[in-house]
């Protein structure tokens, strides 16, 4: 019986999701006394591989199918299966410098993911210098210097990059993205070789023709610790980044992380679809899980809740096990949950809407020390500015900036 596939597309029935490789002994092939192991490049060519029960293999001529062929035999090219092999490429493409600055909500050095020598400066979400380090030194995202190359890890490490796939995964390596091995023989690598003109993707565990740089799934590798930089998939998560790694966070319920000053905010920014956008609801009257998940477990009797929606309704619970009422502040109140009371929105960073409830043109931005207020329009949020050099605080109560700094709690407690 024979199995067979193109390329390192498509993998024979009981390989899994290893790689499909062939092992070529050559001279040139030996690393360290080590046999090196390369990758089929049938995805390039013609030919294909036809693999025997008994391990011999020999060559079958196949029509081209262009840079990749998606299931066995002889399938004519089409429109659909264009569109799934550029849908494949966009989904590995690398991520670039330019990219990166982009979506990052900060300002600063950054390193260039295709070369360990290069780095550059992001401002404004924009990448406007990029320089290498001089000949002998590499960069180091970790501190942002030129440094030896024996005193330098340019890139991640196999063994942390290892620690999020499963043990039987192949990882490609940091520096040079045509070779891969696998996790559990780290101690001891057999390296595979993708070929030229092709990378190894760790999120697909196979070879796949090089579009722009390794196909890296992090977006936050190359960028300092503490970073936070948009998701290039939604405008309502980010990632926190941490020794080349990124935490996907998530913006509470309508709310959209900005790109510029890495908080979230209740406007969709004008980069994002419209799509993007979240229609919100009042929230239900009743719910049958909010009291058993938030009701704290220290206290008894009723207990009000945030709904988590909105800055003005709460739910009533009076035990961990009762279903949550809702209610709702009266018209200009929003719900204090330290205080279990309805207050003045002044004294309140709720991380919802502020806008709603109340009958204001302007209100303060959160997290910004009352250095922007947001502009409302029917009770929403719409946009956001910051107030002028000489009067830098916006006063909720008066409805303007002023050269005095308001007391307000909202303007220095964390929302």
């Amino acid at each position: 019986m024979e199995i067979w596939g193109y390329g390192a597309l498509l993998l024979p029935s009981g390989i899994g999701s290893q790689p499909l490789i062939e092992k070529k002994i050559t001279a040139s092939s030996r690393l360290g006394g080590r046999q090196m192991v390369s990758a089929s490049t049938a995805l390039l060519t013609s030919s294909i591989n036809v693999l025997r029960r008994d391990g011999r293999k020999r060559k079958r001529t196949a029509p081209p199918l262009g840079p990749a062929a998606l299931s066995s035999g002889s399938v004519p090219p089409c429109g659909f299966h264009l569109g799934v092999i550029l849908a494949i490429l966009a989904e590995i493409r690398g991520f670039s410098m330019e990219d990166k600055c982009k979506l990052w909500a900060g300002t600063g050095y950054i390193g260039d993911p295709s070369d360990c020598q290069a780095w550059g400066y992001c401002q404004d979400n924009k990448l406007i210098d990029r320089r290498s380090c001089t000949e002998g030194l590499l960069y180091s995202f970790r501190n942002g210097t030129c440094k030896r190359a024996s005193d330098t890890i340019c890139q991640s490490q196999l063994s942390e990059i290892c620690a999020s796939l499963e043990p039987w995964n192949y990882v490609a390596n940091p520096a040079d993205c045509r070779r891969f091995v696998k996790c559990a023989d780290l101690d001891d690598p057999t390296w595979g070789d993708c070929g030229v003109g092709q990378v190894f993707s760790n999120k697909k565990q196979t070879c796949l023709e090089e579009v722009a740089g390794c196909p890296q799934d992090n977006i936050c590798s190359h960028m300092k610790d503490g970073s936070f930089v948009g998701d290039p998939k939604s405008c309502q998560s980010y990632y926190k980044c941490h020794n080349g790694f990124g935490t996907l966070l998530n913006c509470s319920v309508g709310r959209y992380f900005n790109r510029k000053s890495g908080n979230c905010q209740s406007w969709v920014p004008h980069y994002c679809s419209k799509d993007d956008e979240e229609i919100l609801l009042t929230p239900p009257s009743t719910d049958h899980n909010i009291c058993s998940k938030y009701y704290p477990r220290d206290r008894d009797g009723v207990q009000l809740l945030p709904d988590l929606m909105t800055c003005y309704g709460y739910y009533s619970c009076t035990s961990q096990f009762d279903v949550g009422q809702w209610s709702s502040c009266p018209w200009g109140l929003h719900f204090e949950w330290w205080s279990q009371r309805c207050a003045s929105p002044k004294d309140n960073s709720c991380s919802y809407d502020r806008c709603a409830n109340r009958n204001q043109l302007m209100v303060a931005t959160i997290n910004t020390n009352c250095r922007e207020f947001t502009i409302c329009q029917d009770n929403r949020s719409m946009s956001s500015q910051k107030c002028p050099d000489d009067y830098p605080y916006f006063n909720e109560l008066l409805g303007q900036c002023t050269d005095k700094y308001p007391n307000h709690r909202v303007c220095y407690m964390d929302g």
